[in-house]
């Protein structure tokens, strides 16, 4: 489906616009009839009364709509790589017709759904930064082509090259991701797919079990996924009333541990998807990063756009000394995301290797870094105390005078806010800022000062009184719901870090 070069009015080759691979319509078929299977079991026990020839006319009717349907969207979306740009014509009923030039395609992506991948096809996604995620996107292409439209592009970039585009029976000229690779920086062998998997503790098995129970009523009678019917039956029997203390305190903490189980689980299961085959090259301009059990991505991060360096841990991992390095990037991944993962399960002699290629450095000394003010942990202590004291007494009033215990909640809060205290501490070097944060999801920032876009200093209605600020500090790329901040330092002090900073 790739047709030949032709020539432009202005004697300029140029290649004709082509369809995406014709196995793309079987990829968009499985897609629409996927999506409408559960219609028709629903209609099947529902509208039509399990009657089994509608059900089978109405499926035959689906079938027949999703292939249309699917044959229509191929034979309308074009696409067109020229010298300077690539051009898009997409939509059946509302026409669209885009052009990206190269010089502002920030990133090229390979993503490769399951189905997609069984048939030897890929995705290529390209992502201008304009707006966070993929701009353009060419949703099935054959792998060799895919991989060489890529490497054309990130060609094109960075030699200003204008060649014609390859035709399909030349796909060995443009491969400089290929060339570059050698040892890689980092791989996640199935050890550290389960070390990960344990420490990402998920509820996702829960939400997966919720939404199926949404849909079980209509061919269970029994509710079995409502808490009311088992409260219900519970209520009153003798082996409920028989149990002890001890015993239904032992029945609670079965209930807790099952909970972790499933969700320990849960995070075992996410992980291995995402992260399955998880490698780490470094390739002519950047990172080159392939991961994916079901959909396998494959995606660059430009070294010039990583904007900072992002170490997390927890006082579990930290002791058995694992860390998970992310890069903020100006740069989104398939999903939008900035905060791209480079090693999720490393250990400190594999992380250094890697901040060394972005000249990001983790030469500091504990000793090097300030702490905040205390006032962090023990004026947020006492408001949590006021609030659990006024919910405890009036819950012992008028409910239950042994809900006065409740109050107690506020010693391992205050325990907390501690400990976050004594973890939240900043440093300064010639050349960059590092930023701790949190305790239990803990979190070390490193930012190259020249990366410094902004420096904000904010006081809270609580600050005032205690002369204290709150800096916030901006770079490219950065994510607006968890920005770098240095909380309840003195005033004069966040003004003089700013003016250092700046």
């Amino acid at each position: 489906m790739n047709d030949a070069p032709g020539t432009t009015g202005d004697g300029v080759e140029d290649t004709v616009f082509q369809h995406l691979h014709p196995l793309s319509i079987l990829v968009g078929f499985i897609k629409f009839l996927s999506q409408n299977i559960i219609l028709i079991g629903i209609l099947y026990f529902g509208i039509l009364d399990q009657n089994l020839i509608y059900t089978v006319m109405l499926a035959g009717g689906v079938f027949v709509l999703a292939i249309l349907f699917s044959y229509v969207v191929w034979s309308r979306f074009t696409y067109q790589v020229g010298e300077q740009e690539i051009r898009i014509k997409s939509g059946v009923i509302s026409r669209n017709n885009r052009s990206i030039p190269f010089e502002r395609i920030q990133d090229v992506s390979l993503e490769q759904k399951l189905i997609p991948r069984l048939l030897g096809l890929a995705a290529v996604k390209l992502e201008t930064g304009s707006g966070g995620g993929e701009d353009g996107k060419l949703d099935a292409l054959a792998l060799s082509r895919a991989e060489e439209l890529r490497d054309l592009i990130r060609d094109r970039k960075s030699t200003g090259r204008a060649d014609q585009f390859a035709p399909q029976d030349d796909l060995q000229d443009h491969h400089p991701v290929a060339e570059m690779e050698g040892s890689p920086l980092f791989v996640m062998d199935a050890k550290r797919l389960v070390i990960a998997g344990l420490f990402n503790f998920s509820f996702v098995l829960f939400a997966v079990i919720a939404a199926l129970a949404q849909n079980l009523d209509v061919f269970v009678d029994v509710p079995y996924f409502e808490i009311s019917y088992w409260t219900d039956r519970l209520q009153g029997t003798e082996f409920v009333d028989g149990l002890s203390l001890a015993g239904r305190i032992a029945g609670v903490l079965a209930a807790v541990l099952s909970l972790i189980l499933v969700g320990t689980v849960s995070g075992v299961v996410r992980t291995v998807i995402r992260d399955y085959g998880f490698r780490l090259d470094r390739v002519q301009n950047g990172f080159r990063r392939r991961r994916g059990l079901f959909t396998l991505t494959d995606m660059v991060m430009p070294i010039h756009r990583v904007q900072a360096a992002i170490l997390r841990t927890g006082p579990i991992r930290e002791k058995f000394g694992w860390f998970h390095l992310k890069f903020q990037s100006l740069a989104g991944d398939v999903g939008g995301e900035t905060d791209h993962s480079a090693a999720p399960c490393a250990v400190m002699g594999e992380v250094h290797p890697i901040l060394d290629e972005t000249d990001i450095r983790l030469n500091i000394d504990k000793h090097a870094f300030q702490s905040v003010d205390p006032a962090f942990w023990w004026r947020d202590a006492i408001i949590i105390f006021l609030v659990l004291a006024a919910i405890a007494f009036g819950n012992a009033t008028f409910v239950h005078p042994g809900l006065i215990a409740i109050i107690i909640l506020s010693v391992p809060a205050a325990i907390f806010m501690f400990l976050s205290w004594q973890r939240h501490q900043y440093a300064i070097t010639d050349n960059q800022i590092f930023v701790r944060q949190g305790w239990w999801q803990r979190k070390l920032t490193i930012l190259p000062r020249r990366k410094i876009q902004t420096v904000d200093i904010s006081q809270s209605p609580l600050d005032h009184p205690l002369n204290l600020a709150t800096v916030t500090i901006g770079a490219a790329g950065g994510s607006a719901l968890s920005p770098i901040k240095i909380m309840d330092i003195p005033f004069d002090q966040a003004m003089a870090l700013r003016q250092k900073l700046l």
